[in-house]
């Protein structure tokens, strides 16, 4: 009864200081300026000014949360929110309802509007042949725009946007995953015929379609490959058709001796590739081996000598891949899902969705969800809150060949999902199997764990995600990290990749950035040995 009668009592009383606080103000600064001590008594009305306009923030900040759905600390100040809300729906709407308007019966917390007027809110995928294409010219485009930080033209960003929407996101990590960890060779689009899906060992690829009449065809290739082209090609040529798979899809395109040089010196190791343009045999193999250099047919046909494998379009059926939430990087984002999360409980929808997933082999309770998922300030969310978080992440999840994603509450209250995975689970899956294996497939697998590492986990998470450090899922993730790191750098050392060594301390160094072992070991690692020396002698 106390806190039910505190609540409007405290809100009357917070309305009168409301009310009164400017005619004090005022009143007492005009008579300041005639009393000796006035200086005094006008600081001091400044001091309640100032309180006055912090109180109208709070009250203004309580109304704002209140019409997102968002739970407010009980007290006067949530009462008088509470009340300016409950007549804000009172008050009638200006002017006279459009001609046409029909009555909106119900509107739900979470509805949104679409993106942009004219655009379907979930376009559909481009199929076909011409998804590849179209997928690497966009992907090619917005490398450049965040390479070169050029401003396009309005009708050019409309037309980038248009197109991106008609993408499907899924085709270009198809195409990763039939090149697998081939050095370089041709790939034939098909719309029939799926080929070996090997696994995809993250290392800089690039990519360019080569004109031919039949079928279409997709030149690729890595560090130390060979990426073919057709003859006629001149170096523009390449510099516009080249696409870069991996992350950033950095492509630094050189002819001299001296710019291929400086372009290995300072390119970041695994998100840049170097494409020589001139004669490979006239460069000394160490540098052939760290670039990509170009081989020209004549004619196209000529570079089927070379076939690897089949890509298969996007297929018309929806894809029912599984959704990934990434969480080995600065920003934690969730990959795969049948539509965005609805913006104002985008944060809340990501941690849920992270926590279901670490812990898919379990049901969890709605209870735990609002003390240690959805909780703030020490204080749980409600059994409302919840409803509309859990609402908006099974509409995002979608559903597939088993059902929605997000299985409804049970009788007892309990959430748990199906196909959706996180890349922390498939980085501890890579490391146990590593330990389980010896030589070349133990490394394979710990460069593949260390490849999934974008950034520091949750680095840019200003506020949730305390429940990954009390849970032990951050001591985990760094206990694994660390020994992965090591492993890789010492056999790198071993086979005399010293770039392959400084790369995994790097990525162990994000997980663990207060790990000693990792400082020392970096500090151990030799430089500048790939171009024949520790030394600037022979570079």
């Amino acid at each position: 009864m106390r806190r039910w009668v505190s609540g409007p009592a405290q809100g009357a009383a917070l309305a009168l200081y409301f009310v009164l606080t400017p005619y004090v103000v005022v009143e007492k600064w005009s008579i300041a300026t005639h009393r000796d001590h006035g200086a005094v008594l006008q600081l001091l009305l400044v001091a309640l000014a100032g309180f006055w306009l912090a109180f109208v923030v709070q009250v203004a900040r309580g109304v704002a949360r209140l019409r997102h759905g968002e739970v407010v600390p009980w007290g006067g100040t949530a009462w008088l929110a509470g009340l300016i809300v409950a007549l804000l729906t009172l008050w009638p709407p200006l002017g006279p309802p459009p001609r046409g308007a029909r009555p909106v019966a119900h509107v739900t917390a979470t509805a949104r509007a679409p993106l942009r007027p004219g655009l379907p809110s979930r376009p559909t995928p481009a199929v076909g042949l011409e998804g590849l294409p179209l997928a690497l010219a966009v992907r090619q485009r917005t490398d450049r725009l965040r390479r070169d930080r050029d401003v396009p033209a309005p009708d050019e960003v409309d037309a980038l946007i248009t197109a991106t929407r008609s993408v499907d996101p899924a085709l270009l990590g198809r195409l990763r995953h039939v090149i697998g960890d081939s050095l370089d060779g041709l790939l034939r689009v098909s719309a029939s015929e799926p080929g070996p899906q090997r696994g995809d060992d993250g290392r800089p690829t690039v990519v360019c379609l080569v004109d031919g009449e039949d079928p279409e065809l997709v030149s690729f290739a890595r560090e130390g490959g060979r990426l073919r082209v057709p003859a006629q090609w001149d170096d523009d040529a390449v510099r516009e058709r080249v696409v870069g798979l991996h992350d950033g899809g950095r492509v630094v395109c050189t002819r001299d001796d001296g710019e291929l040089l400086h372009a290995l010196a300072v390119r970041a190791v695994r998100h840049q590739l170097v494409v020589y343009l001139g004669d490979a045999d006239a460069i000394e193999p160490a540098l052939r081996a760290s670039a990509v250099t170009l081989e020209r047919a004549q004619p196209p046909d000529d570079l089927l000598a070379s076939y690897e494998g089949r890509l298969v379009a996007a297929p018309t059926a929806p894809v029912t891949s599984e959704v990934v939430v990434e969480l080995l990087r600065a920003d934690p984002v969730v990959r795969g899902l049948a539509e965005p999360f609805s913006e104002p409980l985008r944060r809340r929808c990501i941690e849920m969705t992270t926590y279901l997933a670490l812990h898919a082999h379990e049901p969890v309770t709605g209870e735990r969800l609002r003390s240690r998922v959805l909780s703030r300030a020490d204080a749980e969310a409600s059994a409302r809150t919840l409803m509309n978080v859990a609402t908006a992440v099974r509409r995002s999840l979608g559903t597939d060949a088993r059902g929605s994603r997000l299985h409804p509450v049970s009788s007892s209250g309990l959430y748990q999902t199906h196909g959706v995975t996180t890349d922390v689970g498939r980085f501890h899956h890579l490391v146990a199997e590593a330990r389980t294996l010896s030589g070349a497939a133990s490394r394979e697998r710990l460069e593949s764990a260390l490849a999934l590492v974008q950034g520091e986990p949750l680095a840019c998470a200003l506020r949730g995600f305390d429940w990954f450090l009390a849970e032990g899922h951050a001591a985990r993730l760094q206990r694994d990290g660390e020994w992965a790191a090591l492993a890789v750098h010492d056999a790198a050392l071993r086979a005399g990749d010293v770039e392959l060594a400084y790369w995994a301390l790097e990525r162990g160094r994000l997980l663990d950035p207060y790990s000693t072992d990792l400082a020392e070991a970096l500090a151990r690692v030799p430089r500048l040995r790939q171009f024949g020396g520790d030394g600037a002698r022979t570079a």
